[in-house]
């Protein structure tokens, strides 16, 4: 069976730069737990890497604000093509959601049954613990019940998860999510974009700085719907916001202090992870991608797409074998350039089967579900 990337009326780039954000959060996950010295608030001691634009190959942080801008921009043309059927919009996406988080944590109940005490063992024999490792079960597993639980609505609630530490972004998923659904079934037009605007006033105010990022996605989506963001003639404005998205988007966190910056609140300082500079980096980053047709062209070739295409797997899977797999090897003794291949390899295998076998096959199932309930308009991107 081949995982070549499936024709359809997508923005191509975007599947392919979803795709190196989730192979950026996999690498940040695993120096985290064998090298924090290069994962920011990870470690006591910290290389001078973390404050350069070379963090960027492994700043998940960064990688995980792009998720959301594109979240953003991805949901509202969603909600363009069905706008009236709001109901239908919030069930299909929280099955999106919730049916593969579930099987994740199911995945991650099964790793930790067979090493249910790797990663306490390992924390105990680092030189340099990781502050990550304290993020799953070191006590007794619960019952599997609790996973199923976990998945369909426990890390929805509580914004995390014991079992698969990268369910915190899922509360952002599914609350920015519906937000961008509500927001475009009661407005159009003019309307539209005062209530975005509005939207904005209110995470800045109210909100936690996520959600920013789902209103900067729509934002950008309405300029690209109505034709502002085509490719420019010159390559001055486009150039500069892939700049300033690689120069804000690498630091990592504490950046500010140590690069001695000027004091601002907290939400606004560089290399704050959930703060406003991350997000306002991916969207400058989104916004280079829609105008620089060679950029463009990068992130959707071969290697990109095919990384698109099994993203969620890819986030989905390859935290519990960190807390488990890998933890007992390097318990073992075995030399970490081989560990760290096995994990690639085992890491790539999980997440093309996840994709075979539960990501595609719901997205056919949703597509059904949404086509008798409520049909597409044409001429909106779908890279949902």
């Amino acid at each position: 069976m081949s995982l070549a990337p499936p024709p359809s009326p997508r923005i191509a780039a975007f599947d392919g730069l979803r795709g190196i954000a989730a192979a950026i959060v996999v690498l940040y996950h695993y120096l985290c737990l064998l090298h924090p010295h290069l994962t920011p608030s990870m470690g006591k001691t910290l290389t001078g890497f973390a404050d350069t634009p070379l963090h960027l190959l492994w700043n998940g942080r960064f990688a995980v604000a792009v998720f959301f801008v594109l979240s953003g921009f991805v949901m509202a043309a969603a909600a363009e093509r069905r706008r009236s059927a709001l109901l239908t919009n919030l069930v299909t996406r929280y099955l999106r959601l919730a049916l593969p988080v579930t099987v994740s944590c199911l995945v991650a109940w099964g790793w930790l049954s067979l090493f249910p005490d790797a990663a306490t063992r390992l924390q105990s024999t680092l030189v340099q613990p990781s502050r990550w490792l304290a993020l799953t079960y070191q006590e007794p597993l619960k019952p599997l019940w609790f996973a199923v639980a976990d998945g369909m609505a426990g890390n929805f609630i509580r914004g995390f998860s014991r079992f698969n530490n990268v369910l915190w972004t899922m509360k952002f998923e599914l609350l920015g999510s519906a937000g961008i659904f509500v927001l475009y079934f009661l407005t159009e037009g003019r309307v539209r974009l005062l209530a975005l605007g509005a939207a904005s006033l209110a995470v800045l105010i109210w909100l936690p700085d996520p959600y920013l990022g789902f209103v900067l996605g729509a934002g950008l989506y309405e300029a690209h719907r109505r034709g502002h963001l085509r490719p420019l003639p010159g390559l001055a404005l486009p150039a500069t916001a892939l700049v300033a998205a690689v120069l804000l988007g690498s630091p990592g966190e504490g950046a500010h202090d140590r690069l001695h910056l000027p004091d601002v609140p907290e939400g606004w300082e560089v290399g704050e992870p959930r703060g406003l500079v991350p997000i306002l980096a991916a969207a400058l980053l989104l916004y280079a991608v829609l105008t620089l047709p060679a950029l463009a062209r990068i992130f959707a070739t071969r290697l990109p797409l095919f990384l698109g295409r099994i993203s969620f797997g890819l986030y989905l899977v390859h935290v519990p074998i960190l807390y488990t797999v890998v933890c007992w090897a390097m318990l073992r003794g075995a030399p970490e350039a081989l560990v760290a291949s096995v994990f690639a390899a085992l890491t790539l295998a999980l997440a093309i089967a996840f994709t075979w076998l539960v990501d595609e096959p719901l997205l056919r199932r949703i597509a059904t579900l949404r086509g008798r309930f409520a049909p597409d308009r044409p001429g909106t991107p779908r890279n949902a």
